[in-house]
């Protein structure tokens, strides 16, 4: 097996969730390299330097047309969008295979079984489940799996094999405009892609571990066991606990997806999450969350929104006229385009509203005289 690297994807509001991932993964793995790409500007906030872990920045990755890339996504689509370009670029940089972690995780033991997996195979998978649910709410879960996706991105390998690199650039090609929460599309951020792969690609390895992932959609069926630093999940080694819709301000709740999951219920993984809690608090958590998203707003301050964002993806590459999208000094930009074009489409509502209005009024006054 050659050299592997590690890596994440965070805006820095979410800093505090990589620091707590980098130091899990590197109690294991102190030999591998991990990366932390920030979808974001570092505005001050923080000062790359002195993080444990090497930053990357969107502008290394060579992602063609990167202001267009970066502004019809909102924060959450544009940090998911970018992982196939870390992976590509970690490849790049000579390592013979990558792994993806989700920078809402926490590492409980060693990764090695996958990551030997890349010595072998070209793409490693983790499912969300692994075997069927019983009765009504099982069926309901296993219908919230299809949308979502078959395979969680908690965790995801690859290898610089030519298969590797293929799906790569397959990924990379469709999250660059769908990676979007569009379910009735078929779309579930860049996670849904994932159902294909298998299809699509060969040399794939389903990891089929009960430690890998554990999260909210499988933890009810799995039984967790801690005992000081050792974690079991169904008496195997537990490897990495996955945190999805969980708020360290609610530290009760276990995510904001399953209302009938609570600590109470939780059996040994309760520990798990409050040790989470802990971490965070240590990393800066409470500080690194009120950090700004660097492309949350144009130059003169003035949020996006996403009806700013859905009119600039409607004009496709008609939008390149107004170059970086973000800013607003030049006499012809996307900001002045785009109100006048809201002001408009409101204009004309309201006129549409009138007439039918007037229209209403007439039926009525039409059925009173008869």
């Amino acid at each position: 097996m050659g050299k592997l690297a590690v890596g994440t994807v965070v805006a820095k509001s979410f800093l505090s969730l990589a620091r707590v991932l980098a130091d899990s993964f590197r109690r294991y793995h102190p030999e591998t390299p991990f990366f932390v790409l920030l979808s974001d500007e570092v505005d001050g906030y923080f000062d790359p330097a002195s993080e444990s872990f090497q930053v990357l920045r969107l502008s290394d990755l060579g992602i063609p047309d990167l202001a267009r890339f970066r502004f019809h996504y909102t924060r959450q689509e544009l940090m998911y969008a970018a992982t196939p370009y870390l992976l590509t670029h970690l490849l790049e940089q000579g390592f013979s295979g990558a792994a993806f972690l989700k920078q809402e995780s926490l590492v409980v033991g060693e990764l090695t079984p996958v990551l030997e997996l890349l010595g072998r195979r070209s793409i490693v998978l983790t499912p969300h489940l692994l075997e069927p649910l019983c009765g009504e709410e099982g069926i309901e879960r296993e219908l919230n799996i299809l949308q979502s996706g078959v395979y969680n991105v908690g965790f995801l390998g690859v290898s610089a094999t030519p298969t590797g690199r293929a799906f790569l650039t397959w990924w990379r090609e469709r999250l660059f405009e769908h990676c979007r929460h569009e379910v009735p599309r078929g779309i579930h951020f860049e996670q849904r892609w994932l159902d294909l792969v298998p299809a699509f690609f060969d040399d794939v390895e389903v990891v089929r571990d009960p430690g890998f992932n554990v999260a909210h959609w499988n933890l009810p069926e799995r039984k967790v066991a801690v005992s000081g630093d050792d974690v079991t999940v169904d008496g195997h080694p537990g490897r990495f606990f996955r945190f999805s819709g969980f708020d360290p301000g609610r530290p009760d709740a276990v995510t904001r997806y399953n209302d009938r999951l609570n600590m109470s219920n939780l059996g040994g993984a309760a520990e798990i999450f409050r040790r989470y809690v802990r971490l965070l608090d240590a990393a800066g958590y409470h500080e690194t969350k009120e950090w700004p998203y660097a492309y949350g707003q144009f130059a003169n301050g003035r949020p996006i929104g996403e009806r700013g964002r859905y009119l600039y993806r409607r004009l496709g590459r008609r939008a390149d006229r107004f170059g970086d999208p973000l800013a607003t000094s030049s006499p012809e930009n996307f900001f002045r385009w785009s109100r006048r074009r809201v002001g408009m489409l409101w204009t004309i509502k309201r006129a549409w509203w009138a007439v039918r209005k007037k229209w209403r009024d007439g039926l009525q006054l039409l059925s009173g005289g008869r």
